[in-house]
């Protein structure tokens, strides 16, 4: 049975990468992005240091804004 990784909910097959380039690989590696494996919040200066293992719990989180009428 091939090792999994989580990413938001969803098993993918793992790949021996790091956070970073799991992120550009999905273009997500622009502002406005958190992220935590296994609960744990990376922060974006570790990414490229942060090799992920099967079995790990990646959640993603993307930041945008929207336009509000009646905000200043």
């Amino acid at each position: 049975m091939a090792r999994m990784i989580s990413i938001n909910g969803e098993l993918q097959v793992y790949q021996a990468q790091t956070l970073q380039e799991l992120l550009a690989a999905n273009k997500l590696n622009q502002c406005g992005v958190a992220v935590a494996v296994n609960a744990r919040i990376i922060p974006r200066a570790r990414w490229s240091l942060t090799q992920l293992q099967p079995d790990d719990r990646v959640k993603i989180v993307c930041a945008f804004a929207a336009q509000t009428r009646g905000w200043v």
